[in-house]
């Protein structure tokens, strides 16, 4: 009776493959057959699960992956408006304290400045200039309609009327760009009463998020008084993997671990950040709860759209690393086939992969890989392991012995 001897380590059990036991370097990046029978998977007590039930167990939901990523909430940029004039002048007063919502024209705070008595002296000059020519226009159309005037004196009537509405206009816009609304300005028209004090207005409706002034501090022109908030408008800004960024597309969802607000991915950074290596992938609540706070840290989940980015979670027992290649077995009709992997996060006792063929192979829901019993199958792809028990010879009947009593 004649038996074979083990190969290796005695935790391996039976197997055999198409290669020789010592094969040469796997090519890079390789899908590798492996040929075992079901006696010898069951032997190896290696487990099965397919990716679908892996997925659906995790997330509830066979048709997007969840990416778990850090963030801050932000206000978008054109969300926020910042309120200077101008105008240098002293701050009298402040009408609406901050973290406040506020109307569009609803006043913030009052401001004394002599500049701005010389910004409406010049509006009622350029005012009466406006009036002034508009009645002598008026005046020399009728005459020239008479035959009294030439021509060449309505055309410098005309002339002298569109320069005096010229700057009669800028005047005007000056004096908005100091703050003043168009009610006021007609009303210093009307009455030609100057004054230095002026309030501020909110140009739309939002909140207050901070001034940068106190009452009785003198102010530069240009300089920043307050800052506004539009309602109901946030972004999020998560930093991701560059891996993980690849997987990102516009309209993926993002949920958060303590509030109910959902946003919706609109935009995903072309480069990577240089103080943290990441990439920023930017999403937008449109109508965000009091949840969310602006500049607050949050931990999002990123769900990924699988059939955009072919990715998928498994346990982080499926893989083995091999010739700097992360690889996974998936089963088939006579064996296993090693795939490799290109891993994008790890978490929570599960890897997200994608596949590393370049061919592009692609993974299906149902598609079985091994959870457990991979050291087995690693031995495999190496080319190691025993060979399988020769069954023993059947014993010889023994031969009579001849002879005579």
């Amino acid at each position: 009776m004649s038996f074979s001897r083990f190969l290796l380590l005695p935790l391996l059990l039976p197997f055999s493959i198409a290669s020789a036991q010592t094969p040469a370097p796997l090519p890079a990046r390789a899908a590798v057959d492996l040929a075992l029978s079901n006696t010898q998977v069951e032997k190896a007590k290696i487990e099965l699960r397919s990716l679908g039930e892996i997925d659906a167990n995790r997330h509830g939901n066979g048709n997007a992956q969840a990416i778990r990523l850090p963030g801050m909430v932000v206000l978008p940029l054109d969300a926020q408006e910042i309120i200077s004039i101008p105008a240098s002048g002293t701050v009298q007063a402040i009408l609406t304290p901050p973290s406040q919502p506020v109307r569009a024209g609803q006043p913030l705070l009052r401001l004394y400045s002599p500049q701005l008595l010389q910004w409406q002296r010049e509006f009622i000059q350029a005012a009466a200039q406006e009036k002034l020519a508009t009645e002598k226009l008026k005046r020399d159309t009728a005459l020239f309609a008479e035959g009294i005037i030439a021509e060449t004196r309505l055309q410098e009537a005309r002339s002298t009327a569109t320069q005096s509405r010229a700057q009669a206009s800028e005047a005007a816009q000056m004096l908005r760009l100091v703050g003043m609304s168009d009610k006021a300005i007609q009303s210093l028209r009307n009455t030609q009463k100057l004054s230095a004090s002026l309030e501020i207005t909110a140009r739309m409706d939002g909140i207050v998020l901070e001034y940068g002034v106190v009452p009785g501090q003198q102010v530069e022109a240009g300089a920043a008084l307050a800052k506004l908030a539009q309602n109901g408008r946030l972004w999020v800004e998560l930093n991701a993997l560059r891996q993980q960024a690849a997987q990102a597309r516009v309209g993926n969802r993002i949920r958060f671990a303590s509030c109910p607000d959902e946003a919706l991915v609109i935009a995903v950074s072309p480069q990577v950040k240089a103080d943290n290596q990441t990439v920023l992938i930017r999403g937008e609540l449109n109508q965000p709860s009091s949840c969310l706070s602006v500049n607050q840290y949050v931990e999002a989940t990123l769900y990924l759209d699988r059939s955009a980015s072919n990715s998928w979670a498994v346990p982080a027992t499926a893989i083995i690393r091999h010739e700097n290649t992360h690889w996974i077995f998936v089963r088939t009709a006579h064996g296993f086939t090693a795939l490799p992997v290109t891993v994008i996060s790890s978490a929570d006792g599960l890897t997200h992969i994608r596949s590393g063929v370049p061919a592009g192979t692609a993974f299906a829901p149902g598609t079985r890989i091994a959870v457990s019993g991979t050291a087995v199958l690693k031995g495999a792809l190496l080319g190691i392991g025993m060979e399988e028990e020769t069954p023993p010879e059947a014993p010889q009947p023994l031969q009579a012995q001849g002879g005579s009593k």
